[in-house]
């Protein structure tokens, strides 16, 4: 599946552990994975002095508008032709292969680069057969997959069910997935409803496995759309969206950090105050965990990565944050990547918006995000979807039917 051929795309606009001392066999190792790690740095030095200024590149953008100062906004493909949700979720696997999910048609697509510009551009199904996929994590050479019942891993042509019993029936996409440094799978699960208290605890949930799908936990509860899941800053983040009818409330939507035993409210309080939204004496808010950060309501915050890979400075050490936007609205919120930054105690210090950006000069105002998506200079009337860092620290952006990427800008 030839999905685009760039370089013949419409181009818009112009322009304190203790460890043994090592014998010589140990030395050995050190000095091979020193070389090791001297050649793949060589190798991204030099795939980065290739990159051309941004418009000499094939699928290089002029909106959605970003820091043209930093980063280089390109199209890496388009399928018209499969609708607003062509590509979701979002997964890059080292050798360079971007997975990504397609809930619709049931499937995962691999997308590989044919023509040697270190972009993919050709599409093969990967798996199939699925039901709603919606989630992907890759790690050590496996792609992870959580579907609407199911946990599965695509190992090579392999695929293999892990987890068949995921709590489902009405209500959110179960979606968000993780690999932890724990070596253990984490799974967040949707709530069967907009406003309702579930009977199955582990729905609106963390869950977690061991890594061959056994052992579940219920790690943390009180969720209502924990869309995604990510490990940054030495923690477990997640998301979630305010309930329907409350829009005119100011932020309310959520980045959580994620602790064992937590409940975070969902639906008996609202709001970083917990403030109570169900019969009183339902639930004690005072014991409901805060969220670490909020958006504004109805941002719709869908997907987390964390950014690693030194391509892009300014985003090192980030955790990146898809918000949809909002539904049906004329006031739009969101329909934007942002960069959450943590201070030195690991929490969440603010957030800033990275695409759409507009440049700062001295020659024209800044526009607010509103104004920008109005404008047709972001990302409306699509959504942002998924979110994978490359191996290289390129940032893919799945939009509807496109999938975009964000590499350093060059001036030359």
């Amino acid at each position: 599946m030839r999905l685009i051929n760039k370089p013949n795309l419409h181009r818009e606009g112009g322009g304190g552990e203790v460890y043994p001392q090592p014998g010589r066999g140990s030395r050995r190792l050190a000095f091979v994975c020193a070389s090791l790690i001297l050649l793949l740095l060589a190798n991204f030095a030099a795939a980065q002095d290739d990159l051309p200024p941004c418009g000499r590149r094939a699928g290089y953008l002029e909106r959605p508008w970003v820091d043209a100062l930093r980063f280089c906004l390109e199209l890496v493909v388009q399928d018209d032709a499969a609708g607003e949700l062509a590509f979701t979720a979002l997964a890059a696997a080292d050798d360079g292969t971007l997975y990504a999910a397609r809930p619709w048609a049931g499937a995962v697509l691999a997308i590989e680069d044919t023509d040697g510009d270190g972009l993919p551009d050709t599409a093969r199904v990967a798996a199939d057969g699925l039901a709603r996929p919606a989630g992907l994590a890759y790690h050590a050479g496996a792609l992870y997959i959580v579907d609407e019942r199911r946990v599965y891993r695509l190992r090579g042509a392999d695929l293999d069910a892990l987890v068949d019993d995921l709590p489902a029936g009405g209500g959110f996409w179960n979606s968000g997935i993780a690999v932890g440094p724990d070596d253990r799978l984490y799974v967040a699960t949707g709530a069967p409803c907009d406003h309702c208290a579930p009977d199955d605890p582990a729905r609106g949930a963390v869950l977690s496995f061991d890594m061959d799908g056994g052992g579940r936990q219920i790690v943390a509860r009180g969720l209502r759309h924990p869309a995604a899941l990510a490990f940054a800053a030495g923690a477990l983040w997640t998301v979630d969206t305010a309930r329907d009818g409350l829009f005119d409330a100011p932020d309310l939507d959520e980045l959580n950090r994620v602790t064992p035993g937590a409940h975070f409210g969902w639906p008996f309080c609202v709001g970083a105050a917990s403030a109570p939204d169900w019969p009183a004496g339902a639930f004690d808010c005072a014991s409901a965990a805060p969220p670490a950060l909020t958006f504004p309501t109805h941002s719709s915050p869908l997907a987390l990565a964390a950014y690693r890979g030194g391509a892009l400075p300014s985003l090192e050490g980030a955790l990146l944050v898809a918000l949809g936007g909002s539904h049906n609205r004329a006031d739009l919120r969101g329909n934007a990547v942002a960069a959450v930054y943590f201070d030195d105690a690991g929490a969440p210090s603010g957030y800033h918006i990275i695409l759409p950006e507009e440049p700062q000069t001295t020659q024209a105002r800044g526009f607010t995000l509103k104004e920008l998506n109005y404008r047709l200079s972001g990302l409306y009337p699509s959504r942002p979807y998924g979110l994978a860092v490359s191996p290289e620290g390129w940032v893919y952006i799945s939009s509807g039917r496109r999938i975009l990427v964000i590499r350093p800008q060059v001036f030359g």
